[in-house]
């Protein structure tokens, strides 16, 4: 399918300007990484902790920032838009030293208390638990007296049945804020006083908590770079036997202005570098490269069927030849990028804002920067044969 017919688009002719503006982006990339730092990496890569909180009762982030802070605590928090309920909460993680999660979830949970006026939270967290939790603190007491020797299997079954309408409940609440939600539910009154006893309910929860200690982190950027580094000598050595050397500079010249494009962007913007954003990179590199390999095979071809127009000719005629697919491919691939980074939610927003630079500059690329180089250097070996 060609919806493009006929072009007669002087790339080559416009190298320069676009040669250009490339560095004039990469520029302002690098301008605002030194001037941030680096990238802002995130816990995958500088180890720290993130904590997801539901809420009974969104408070407002702001407020819960101040109150983080006073315990010393620096957080970043955001809010989920899949889930408003929730806000996912950072926290960076010693330098020096591995920091428990334990630690963090104490001051996250503190600072947390003081703010929602949360009085006793002793025991275990009845909106997060899980049934065979309150199970063995039931069996443990055994307020129904059941012969624990003789059917301790029984014994645990009645249990689990007695507890079930909590746990329904918080199915259908999303938190548990006061005991009334759960005395009216039909419990033994036995069962459910050493419930109270030995649990809290209140107005949020710590349902999720990972931690990466700064050792880990810093292996992981080891690795991240290996794996790009490693990826961009794969393609040196696949294009050099494919096609020509040359061709494998242009392509690998390429894809690293496509990357740095694609990290200065994330550095504009405020994004942390993480690791689903090294797998959107590494996509990156394999969809730009795709395109080129592209571009470039019909090139070859016409250094037969076209040889004997000019090469500047030969090759402008490759890229207009080959514009419509180009173009095709990158379109419905941005469609879909564009849905996941509108609709995908924050899991993956960082991921596929990383898709959508690349698919762009990819394409960019594609037609301005991998093919004039090839054009440049065949013009000077030629030159030098002279």
């Amino acid at each position: 399918m060609r919806f493009l017919k006929d072009t007669h688009i002087d790339f080559l002719g416009k190298r320069r300007s676009a040669a250009a503006i490339s560095l004039l982006v990469i520029a302002i990339g690098v301008v605002s990484l030194v001037a941030n730092g680096g990238p802002r990496l995130g816990i995958d890569f500088a180890g720290g902790t993130q904590i997801v909180v539901r809420f009974a009762q969104m408070p407002q982030i702001d407020e819960v920032r101040t109150a983080l802070q006073a315990e010393g605590l620096d957080p970043t928090i955001q809010e989920f838009e899949s889930d408003s309920s929730e806000l996912l909460i950072r926290t960076p993680g010693s330098p020096e030293e591995d920091a428990p999660i334990d630690a963090a979830v104490q001051a996250v949970a503190a600072g947390l208390d003081r703010l929602l006026g949360e009085v006793d939270r002793t025991g275990i967290d009845l909106n997060t638990a899980d049934p065979d939790e309150i199970v063995s603190v039931l069996l443990a007491s055994n307020p129904s007296g059941y012969d624990l020797t003789v059917d301790p299997d029984g014994a645990r079954a009645d249990y689990l049945r007695e507890v079930d309408p909590i746990f329904q409940a918080r199915a259908m609440a999303g938190l548990l804020t006061v005991w009334e939600q759960i005395e009216t539910l039909g419990i033994d009154s036995a069962v459910l006083a050493v419930v109270r006893d030995n649990a809290h309910l209140g107005g949020y929860a710590v349902v999720d908590s990972q931690s990466v200690g700064p050792q880990v982190g810093q292996d992981l950027r080891s690795q991240a770079v290996q794996a790009i580094v490693w990826a961009l000598v794969g393609m040196l050595a696949y294009i050099s036997y494919r096609f020509e050397f040359k061709f494998a500079v242009a392509a690998v010249v390429a894809l690293v202005h496509d990357v740095s494009i694609a990290l200065g962007a994330f550095s504009l913007t405020g994004r942390e570098f993480n690791l689903p954003v090294i797998a959107a990179f590494l996509t990156i590199v394999g969809y730009s490269l795709n395109d080129t390999v592209v571009i470039f095979d019909r090139i070859r071809e016409n250094n037969s069927v076209l040889r004997k127009l000019p090469l500047y000719d030969r090759i402008n005629t490759s890229l207009n030849q080959t514009l419509s697919r180009t173009l095709l491919t990158s379109t419905t691939t941005l469609v879909v990028v564009v849905s996941l980074f509108v609709y995908g939610g924050p899991v993956i927003n960082d991921f596929s804002f990383a898709l959508l630079i690349g698919v762009l500059v990819g394409t960019y690329s594609s037609l301005f920067v991998a093919s004039p180089i090839v054009y440049v250097w065949q013009v000077r070996d030629a030159a030098k044969r002279r």
